[in-house]
């Protein structure tokens, strides 16, 4: 597989660094293209190495896909230093939810996963898994992602992540999970909508993920791993240890590896539309 995940000692989650395989880049590129495009299904063949089918791109899809991606250069007369800085953050927090979507599914093979969002700096959940009982009747879990790539992960860790899943945990967006789950029920047959998804239903099943994308930099020169960046999220979401799961993605340096990934998906968005 594309990328490979090495799991990590912690004490406040089943944590886990992920790692690209160089040999292999190529493959997770054309699988983020693919999802940029909305091409789920071609995603997915390529994860399953079938042949991938021809579809023809909607509308303005093609050039809406490379302009968000595409925050290459400050030499833009027409965009600020800041302007062009809040850019990269937003698309390299949308590419790296791409990324995520692709370790869930490589992870959770069978869930039933919403797509990843189109909208940067979009206010929904980063991703959102059902698993299911083998005979497609009941949730057996639901995991809730967040994702987010950032030279100072700790301060965004807990300024932004441990408040939002206190607010899930405290009930304050119950009606956006409802919504989530309602969504992706309908399109599994034969599960009753009322009997999946009740209070205990939703109380025993949750899981919480919580992944990151940033620099070696930020590895702890004593441990050696990441972990520390995990500090309080068994404070934060109490239960079992399997009810928390974290990751990491590092780079040599987080902006410039997501710039020279991005650079890439274009390159093959492009190949794919014959551009």
């Amino acid at each position: 597989m594309p990328i490979s995940q090495k799991t990590v000692a912690s004490s406040e989650c089943t944590f886990s660094e992920w790692e690209i395989d160089p040999l292999q880049k190529g493959m997770l590129v054309e699988i983020v293209a693919y999802l940029y495009l909305r091409q789920e299904e071609n995603a997915q063949r390529v994860i399953s190495r079938i042949a991938t089918r021809k579809v023809e791109p909607f509308g303005n899809v093609v050039a809406n896909v490379i302009n968000k991606l595409e925050v290459f250069s400050s030499a833009d007369s027409s965009k600020t230093p800041e302007q062009i800085k809040n850019s990269r953050i937003h698309r390299d927090g949308l590419l790296f939810q791409h990324i995520s979507w692709v370790v869930t599914r490589l992870s959770v093979p069978n869930g039933v996963m919403t797509s990843p969002h189109v909208r940067q700096a979009d206010k929904g959940f980063d991703g959102f898994v059902l698993e299911l009982d083998q005979k497609k009747e009941k949730v057996e879990s639901i995991i809730i992602s967040e994702d987010k790539a950032s030279a100072n992960p700790r301060g965004l860790i807990t300024s932004k992540v441990w408040p939002e899943l206190k607010q899930i945990i405290d009930g304050d967006r119950d009606d956006e999970i409802l919504a989530e789950l309602v969504t992706l029920l309908k399109g599994v047959g034969g599960v009753s909508t009322e009997s999946a998804i009740g209070r205990v239903v939703w109380e025993e099943a949750r899981r919480f993920r919580v992944c990151v994308a940033t620099g070696e930099n930020i590895r702890d020169s004593v441990t050696g791993s990441f972990e520390k960046l995990m500090n309080g999220f068994s404070d934060t979401v109490s239960g079992a240890m399997s009810s928390r799961t974290g990751g990491v993605l590092a780079f040599n340096d987080v902006r410039d590896g997501l710039d020279e990934f991005a650079r890439a998906v274009v390159k093959k968005v492009k190949e794919i539309n014959g551009v």
